[in-house]
């Protein structure tokens, strides 16, 4: 990535990254992905303190599907044992395939198993936080005001991001630039609420199209 494509990707990043203050809650909720860190983080939430509940959720979705053989559930519980979680702490959820079925089949799950939700942490990739807090206010099943949602993530910053488990500098670009396009399309097919695209956000999104760029 040259210095102008980060420029304009650092702008993308910072708008999707939330940046949500902690808040103990009563369960953490690892979406699945490709990436394990979003693993390491939900166990180590859960290690940390912040719930008493760890729950997965994940077959096989865009990222996965083809790659993996395994259900990113049963994956993500796999790195959280191997970390110390105990295994009676964690509910696994092992039929969604994209973020709104995350949502509302881990609604599902907590109900079965009589979990109260009125304070949930979500864990996501960092570039996924904004769409994945915009999901949860219109999947989630109860009324919002009735259960607090945190969107959290890897700890990390841009640079950091690129690795050889989920790819380079340019695809991270190329995933961001999907995630704008849902922003920007999905609520009106009422897949998530309204987030305000701001001219800066929509600067660099063209420009980073121009350079050649591919929304994934």
């Amino acid at each position: 990535m040259d210095n102008e494509s980060e420029k304009w990707a650092r702008i993308l990043w910072d708008y999707l990254c939330m940046h949500q203050p902690l808040e103990k809650s009563d369960v953490i909720i690892g979406l699945g992905c490709h990436d394990l860190r979003v693993a390491e983080r939900s166990a180590a939430l859960f290690l940390e303190g912040w719930a008493p509940w760890l729950l997965f959720t994940g077959y096989r979705g865009k990222q996965t599907a083809g790659v993996w053989t395994r259900r990113e559930a049963d994956v993500f519980l796999e790195v959280a044992l191997r970390m110390g979680v105990p295994r009676r702490n964690i509910l696994l959820e092992t039929e969604a395939t994209n973020t709104g079925e995350n949502i509302c089949f881990s609604h599902r799950v907590l109900k079965e198993n009589n979990i109260p939700a009125s304070r949930v942490i979500l864990v996501q990739q960092p570039f996924m936080e904004r769409r994945v807090f915009a999901t949860f206010l219109r999947q989630w099943p109860d009324q919002v005001g009735l259960t607090h949602a945190i969107v959290t993530s890897p700890q990390m910053g841009i640079s950091a991001y690129p690795h050889p488990t989920v790819g380079t500098a340019s695809d991270l670009i190329c995933h961001m630039l999907g995630v704008v396009e849902r922003i920007r399309d999905y609520p009106q097919k009422g897949f998530q609420v309204e987030q305000e695209l701001t001219p800066s956000v929509l600067s660099a999104y063209h420009w980073l199209l121009q350079a050649g760029y591919s929304p994934k």
